[in-house]
């Protein structure tokens, strides 16, 4: 009878505490260990060691910890386990690295010092984000400690956690695990590969790595993978087992199809916003009306509604948008003198953004902008060997002001476009 049909049966807590020693005398907890590969190849990184109990069917793992806590129990089954794990897990393929949960009440304690060998190099200690910390001095002491002997350290459950970014920083992890609730089904769902993708971002400026936990699809792993998710695991990738095996070779495909999808410029991850391809194609571009056309691409790819490519003339007293076609070079001169800002865009080699209605809204660039229907302007000039050669225009019908990351990207395209519009031209 397990642990949880004890308590429904409403037995007094020592029946349970019997229960969970007896199973402890039985041998458990019995030690499974669950590959972990790099998402960029599919070769395994780590193995995650998992505890099971076979005596006590049906209960899940975190249930006997959570109760064996309860009882005052919970550091000798953690340590137990954890000691269980170093020793079988020393028979890991060379180069991987093992991985253990301690929970941060556990981790914090001094006793824990004595326990653990002097040499944790290869060993990686994830701290679960589910439990409050009493003492997060102690528990960051205890992290250095586990440093200066080898080892690296994880947070687990990010994104469904107790403290968040807020113990995250305290910490400052190696790797940062993806909570299963956010892997979940993330290629139905922006929103959570948008979180996914600012939880790299983090982990990039502050040296982490990401891995992913409960992969349970190949469109799982594919999405994870183009947003630049290091490393991963779940049922997909491996069951836990007995034995150290390999990543299943469906999963080792999906690596490799996300890996050849990024360097034939066909990278489309969530937050990428098209960026690269429409990048690629500008680069493509056999004639001007090749280019003229990559501005389709390119107008979603930086949150536009439309943008417009213009040279600049020799004399520099006009621009003319590139519109292909044999007309190309007889359509409509916007004579500088009439656009102020424009001329300043282009002589001082800066970006510059209108917003109709705002207060010092250059006029000249809104009258224009009311008549069409522009809400809000972006100009970023385009240089090609050393020199401006013309103007990237990027229209939104809102009257909103472009974010840093819009102007960012327009910088990056118009760099691109640079070169390939002064070949272009005759």
């Amino acid at each position: 009878m397990g642990i949880q049909t004890l308590e429904t049966a409403g037995l007094r807590p020592g029946a349970v505490s019997r229960s969970l020693t007896h199973a402890l005398q039985q041998g458990d907890p019995l030690i499974v260990f669950q590959p972990i590969v790099d998402l960029s190849t599919g070769a395994v990184t780590s193995y995650e060691a998992l505890s099971r109990f076979p005596n006590l069917p049906g209960v899940p793992p975190d249930k006997v910890f959570e109760l064996a806590t309860t009882m005052g129990q919970g550091f000798d089954l953690e340590m137990l386990a954890v000691i269980k794990a170093l020793e079988r897990g020393a028979r890991r393929p060379a180069g991987t690295v093992l991985s253990v949960n301690l929970s941060p009440s556990a981790f914090a304690r001094r006793e824990l010092r004595s326990l653990l060998p002097q040499d944790l190099s290869g060993v990686q200690i994830e701290i679960t984000e589910h439990e409050a910390v009493p003492d997060m001095d102690e528990l960051v002491a205890a992290l250095a400690f586990a440093r200066l002997r080898g080892a690296r350290i994880a947070v687990d459950d990010v994104g469904d956690g107790h403290a968040g970014l807020t113990r995250i920083m305290a910490l400052s992890p190696d790797v940062l695990k993806l909570d299963r609730t956010l892997v979940s089904s993330i290629h139905e769902d922006p929103a959570k590969a948008a979180l996914a993708e600012a939880i790299v971002r983090f982990a990039h400026r502050t040296g982490s790595e990401v891995c992913a936990e409960g992969i349970e699809s190949a469109e799982e792993a594919a999405v994870l993978a183009d947003l630049d998710v290091a490393e991963g695991q779940g049922w997909f990738i491996g069951r836990p087992e007995h034995d150290f095996r390999q990543a299943s070779a469906a999963c080792v495909e999906v690596c490799h199809s996300a890996m050849d999808r990024a360097v034939t410029h066909e990278h489309t991850a969530a937050g990428a916003g098209g960026l690269v391809p429409a990048l690629a194609r500008i680069a493509a571009s056999a004639d001007l009306g090749d280019l003229a056309a990559a501005m389709h691409d390119l107008a979603p790819a930086l949150g536009a509604h439309h943008v417009e490519l213009s040279y600049l003339d020799p004399g520099c007293s006009y621009v003319e948008a590139v519109v292909g076609g044999p007309e190309v070079f007889k359509g409509v001169h916007y004579q500088l003198a009439d656009f102020p800002l424009t001329r300043r865009v282009l002589d001082l080699d800066v970006a510059a953004q209108v917003v109709l209605g705002t207060d010092g809204a250059d006029p000249h660039e809104s009258a224009w902008m009311q008549e069409d229907g522009v809400g809000s302007l972006l100009m970023v000039p385009v240089r090609s060997a050393g020199r401006v050669v013309g103007l990237l225009e990027c229209h939104q019908i809102r009257r909103v002001p472009w974010r840093r990351g819009q102007i960012h990207s327009a910088r990056i395209a118009s760099a691109v476009c640079g070169p390939v519009l002064t070949c272009l031209l005759p």
